[in-house]
């Protein structure tokens, strides 16, 4: 992959889970970095559900490769933040590409 292809940054945040003072637990989200990727959408669909309007996308961000990144693993991209659901670590040119789907809002 060309460097020029990696032209959006995403903010790259791991889950933790802590505990409040009752002892329930807590996940909280800890940002890791800032990285350099290639973002594209994948698709769009609607879901709805008891009179609201729900979009789901799809986006696929490949970035240098980064072991720790994992299923669960928040992205920030242009202001909204993503999910990470599925990691493709088997890319010939070395790259890891992830698949992102947005929170319902």
């Amino acid at each position: 992959m060309r460097a020029g292809a990696l032209r959006h940054r995403i903010k790259l945040f791991h889950p933790v889970i802590t505990r409040d003072e009752l002892g329930a637990e807590i996940i909280k989200s800890e940002y890791v970095t800032t990285v350099w990727a290639k973002a594209e959408a994948m698709s769009n669909r609607k879901i709805r559900t008891s009179d609201q309007q729900h979009v789901i996308e799809v986006q696929q961000f490949t970035i240098r490769p980064r072991k720790e990144i994992d299923v669960n693993w928040l992205v920030e991209h242009q202001g909204r933040l993503f999910t990470v659901r599925a990691i493709d670590r088997n890319r010939p040119d070395r790259r890891a590409r992830a698949y992102f789907l947005t929170p319902i809002e």
